[in-house]
């Protein structure tokens, strides 16, 4: 037999790869197109409807609600129980609504008008498209405070278990915001709290509640619960306030693991 020339074998493999190709290509062409549910918003009347407006939103059949504020500048703030959650949002040429808030990934949905509600959907290819929520009451302007049941939290407030990983096992510097006094505290893991301040020791109790605030019970003394915010690289605690100006009491200078002082 005689020897075939490695131009051949070049020749043989390009034609086989165009013949894949060329195949997965009609492949490609044969899918069926994604089928959108009637009423789906195009891009022109997305940025129309939530441009510059403050939506409240509901999960039909559920207790669940979120106030989602829709910056003309592209930002966006998500409020939930009255946590506030950045991010930004934009409208694709293809009609979707994408938001993108800090600590969660990108989403890009349909929103659907349905018999006069704004419905909001996840596209799946075989067109069962998943239902999330409705956006129901809207109002021009950032209406946050307004239309949130609950009273806003400043930006950057500690969760639970954030609070308690920051706090539990370590000695803590703290300064007072009204008076500058300075005090040294080891939260002991078991919920027990030791504090040095002008020094005399006192002695008390520590636990994170349910809506993240830090509780102090010091010798005898009531029991004072704070929410922890951290502001840049400093961390703060604040008395909320009703009239939603909250108070600005303590400033936490160092964190240091284990018990430091005697």
């Amino acid at each position: 037999m005689s020897r075939m020339s490695p131009w051949f074998f070049t020749f043989l493999s390009t034609v086989v790869l165009l013949l894949s190709t060329s195949s997965a290509a009609l492949a490609m062409a044969d899918d069926p197109p994604i089928v959108l549910p009637q009423g789906v918003l195009d891009a022109p009347q997305l940025e129309q409807l939530f441009s510059g407006k403050t939506f409240a939103t509901t999960v039909e059949g559920k207790d669940k609600e979120m106030i989602i504020f829709f910056g003309k500048d592209g930002h966006v703030t998500r409020v939930r129980d009255g946590w506030q959650t950045d991010g930004v949002w934009e409208v694709r040429k293809d009609g979707r609504l994408c938001v993108d808030l800090k600590g969660s990934r990108r989403d890009c949905r349909i929103i659907v008008n349905q018999e006069k509600k704004y419905r909001q959907y996840a596209v799946k290819k075989d067109g069962n498209h998943r239902y999330e929520m409705t956006y129901t009451d809207s109002h021009p302007g950032d209406q946050l405070a307004k239309m949130s049941k609950e009273l806003l939290l400043p930006r950057g407030t500690l969760k639970r278990k954030k609070v308690i990983k920051l706090f539990s096992g370590q000695t803590v510097e703290s300064v007072t915001a009204s008076k500058g006094r300075v005090s040294v505290s080891y939260y002991n893991p078991d919920g027990t709290l030791e504090q040095l301040r002008d020094g005399v020791k006192r002695h008390g109790k520590w636990q994170v509640d349910k809506s993240s605030r830090i509780c102090l019970q010091m010798e005898g003394l009531e029991k004072k619960c704070r929410i922890i915010v951290k502001e840049g690289d400093e961390y703060k605690k604040y008395i909320v306030k009703k009239n939603g100006h909250h108070q600005h009491s303590v400033s936490y200078r160092n964190f240091t693991p284990g018990k430091a002082f005697k």
